[in-house]
Formats: C-alpha cells, structure tokens, sequence
C-alpha cells in the first residue's frame, strides 16, 4: 500500500532534483543502505513531458513544474509527512547506518527540534573543520550544507520557517539560502538547534557555494548583506571583496567589476523588495 499525506512516518529523506524520469539516481544515493527500509520525497522540478514516476510503496514523488532549490525546499517540507526530515540533494551517498546516527542524537539532544551533521568528501576529509562535539549551532551555523540538515518538521511548520525563494539555486540571487534559512531559525527562541559531530554523508569537495570568485557568489552576497544591514551592507562587500583579494582568489584588477555587480545586486534587491 502506498503511504499516504496522512500517514506519519518517524524519519522522510526529502529529496530536491530536476528533470528526472527514472529512480535510477537513488541507486547511487543508498548504494551503503537498504533502499526499502527508507521513506523518501522527491520533488522533481521539469516540464510536463518529462515526468517522473514511483511505483515503490516507500517513495513518493511531486512532479513541480516551476524552479528555484528554495521552492523544492518549501513544497516537500509541505508535503512531508516525517516526524524528523533530512533535506538532500541528488548527488549525494549516504554512509551506512546514517539513520541511526540521526535519530540517537535526536535521543541524546532531547530538546532539539533542528540538527545538522557532518558531510565526508569523495576524498574521505571532512568537508569543513566542524566542532569537536555536539554544541548549540549559533557559532557554527553559515558553514552548514542544505544535506547536513535535519530538523522536526512539525516545530519549522508551527514557527512558519521556510527557504526564502529569492535566494538559491535557480532564483534570482543564486546562493545564501541555507543561511538565512539558519538565521531564521535562530531568532525563534523556541526552536532548539544543535550541532552533531556525527558523518552522515558523501559529497564531492566542492559544493556550489563555495565557488566565491563567481559573480553569482557576490551578486547573492550582496543582496544577503543588504537585506540584514541596509545601507551598511557596503561596509560588508568591501570586506569580502578585501578578503578574497588578500587570499588572493581575485586580483586587484577585478575590484571595479565586483563592486559594479555589488551594486546592482543590491539595486535588484531594493526593486523585489521595497519596490525602488
């Protein structure tokens, strides 16, 4: 029988992809783990034509025919019906027995209604220099990838947390979302976040926010800025533009041309949301 949106499960793996017309991707995800014993959503974002379809009981599918990774998020948190979600991407592996290190922290950590992991790189290093132990994620939390979290779905619905869809993959600033996901998160004092020093997941060394020399990159950095700091967020591009000249990721002739796309991020910005 398949499961259906009135049914609740304890743990969902909530899964973001496009264009898909086969499960064959989730081989490769679960390659270390038993597929069946795993509930998933896929919320696959294509066209009409090239639908995606599940006939396992335990896999559930959303065909959406609009773009933009914040607006998978926010349709399969909509639609989920786990107690405890796990967001992923398509690209990933997940280490055997994940769901375990899961669901114990979740016993250990018992107030916590929002958990992120550890991501193992293909070159088996961790993919950040993460805490040594479990600790409150305030500190820790702009390092932090969309595949490392994992939160009470129920306690995100009630505080009416969601991806902002300006930000993202496939929106207009194409990065950021994961952090002002996080930030909204910590503001509501009554969600409990934490921080688990537990691996959970394969990726490869590179994610697309780390791509910090690309225009993408600072558009969406500056709109970030801007829309926390106003009119100081210059006083934040200057520095980040600082940073990566004196890291030497761009040189000192790219300058003009960063704080030209500064300016009409934060231009593109003022128009979306206050209409200038």
């Amino acid at each position: 029988m398949n499961i259906s949106e009135k049914t609740h499960i304890p743990f969902e793996i909530l899964v973001a992809t496009t264009n898909r017309t086969t499960l064959d991707f989730i081989d490769n995800m679960f390659k270390n783990n038993d597929l069946e014993h795993y509930h998933l959503l896929i919320i696959n974002q294509t066209s009409e034509h090239k639908l995606l379809v599940s006939h396992k009981p335990n896999i559930r599918v959303i065909n959406a025919f609009e773009t933009g990774l914040s607006r998978s998020r926010n349709l399969a948190i909509q639609h989920a019906i786990g107690y405890i979600c796990l967001l992923a991407d398509d690209d990933v592996v997940y280490l055997e027995g994940f769901e375990n290190k899961i669901m114990e922290s979740y016993d250990q950590l018992k107030d916590a209604d929002l958990i992120t992991f550890k991501t193992i790189t293909t070159e088996n290093k961790p993919y950040s220099n993460y805490p040594k132990k479990a600790t409150d994620l305030e500190g820790f939390y702009r390092k932090v990838l969309s595949i490392e979290i994992s939160f009470k779905r129920e306690v995100i619905l009630k505080n009416n947390i969601s991806f902002n869809e300006n930000f993202g993959l496939g929106s207009v600033f194409q990065d950021c979302e994961n952090r002002i996901f996080l930030e909204e998160v910590l503001k509501n004092k009554q969600i409990k976040a934490y921080f688990s020093p537990e691996f959970i997941v394969v990726h490869k060394p590179l994610s697309s926010s780390d791509d910090v020399t690309s225009d993408r990159y600072m558009f969406a950095r500056s709109a970030l800025f801007y829309k926390y700091h106003g009119i100081f967020a210059w006083i934040y591009v200057c520095k980040l533009i600082f940073s990566l000249v004196n890291r030497k990721f761009i040189k000192l002739n790219n300058v003009p041309h960063k704080l030209k796309v500064a300016n009409q991020s934060i231009k593109t910005y003022k128009s979306m949301v206050h209409g200038e």
